[in-house]
């Protein structure tokens, strides 16, 4: 009975992991607000207050950074919205966090890429790195790195040892499940898409100002379009097969884009009645 148990226990968890159903949130930086938006494009202010947000980024758990270029802060949002002042660089522009925890924050006032680890201490992780857009890790933990002063994007390996990636002037960096990197391109007004081995080629064209890039649960891509006027910012999906929509008009400079998987109710349910199942069967 208990191999039984067992085995209808990794049926379950199979499946769940090959159907797990989200209905995620979109977070993207407005004037002085976070905007949060549903899978279904419906709009709520998340936080406000900010003099200048750009950067986001979403912790393992579900906490929300957002740094604040104007005032030089990190800022800490946990799963209940509280908000705490997590740490302070010069001009921060682009967050991003490694497989273990660390957060990585562009300073461009130092011209640094500081990292801070999950208690929040402070470190140096590059310097000399000119204006910096946007922060990107792989799923091996190298940090690619939009370099606009420099028109590259720069690698650097777990180590710290740099290279350059690839010659294109980047103002936001995503990568796929599969590991394919895209790229704002901000000569071109192109999206392009390289492969592992560096191939490129164009995703989507015909965008004013590209920025911001992320990846939903089920591999949409949203891309923020800034616009050149108060309240012409898009946000642009395409979802896995390239078929392009607007999710989102009538913005305020949106520049970077944040996406928080959260289950929906139903996979919830069928979890909690996965486990009484297994329980009355002992």
């Amino acid at each position: 009975m208990k191999r039984l148990i067992t085995i209808c226990a990794v049926v379950v968890l199979v499946l769940l992991t090959n159907s797990f159903a989200y209905a995620d949130f979109i977070y993207v930086p407005c004037d002085s607000t976070i905007e949060k938006f549903d899978s279904s494009g419906n709009r709520s202010v998340f936080a406000s207050g900010f003099e200048f947000p750009m950067g986001l980024a979403f912790d393992s758990i579900g906490n929300l950074y957002v740094d604040d270029f104007s005032r030089g802060t990190i800022e800490k949002f946990d799963p209940s919205g509280n908000r705490f002042i997590f740490g302070s660089v010069e001009f921060p522009m682009g967050l991003a966090f490694d497989s273990v925890g660390n957060l990585y924050v562009v300073d461009n006032g130092h011209g640094t890429i500081d990292k801070f680890d999950p208690s929040g201490n402070k470190s140096i992780f590059t310097s000399n790195e000119d204006i910096v857009f946007a922060l990107a890790f792989d799923k091996s933990d190298n940090l690619y790195v939009a370099n606009v002063d420099r028109g590259t994007i720069d690698k650097f390996d777990p180590r710290g040892n740099m290279s350059v990636a690839l010659n294109i002037n980047a103002l936001g960096l995503a990568f796929d499940s599969i590991g394919n990197l895209y790229v704002s391109n901000f000569d071109s007004g192109t999206i392009d898409k390289f492969d592992p081995s560096g191939k490129g080629s164009v995703f989507a064209s015909g965008f004013g100002c590209p920025t911001g890039l992320a990846f939903d649960s089920i591999g949409n891509l949203y891309v923020a379009d800034e616009g050149y006027d108060p309240g012409t910012g898009m946000i642009y999906k395409f979802d896995p097969s390239g078929n392009r929509s607007v999710f989102a008009s009538g913005l305020n400079y949106p520049m970077y884009i944040a996406v928080q998987p959260v289950p929906e109710p139903a996979t919830i349910l069928l979890l909690g009645l996965g486990a009484v199942m297994l329980k009355r069967k002992r």
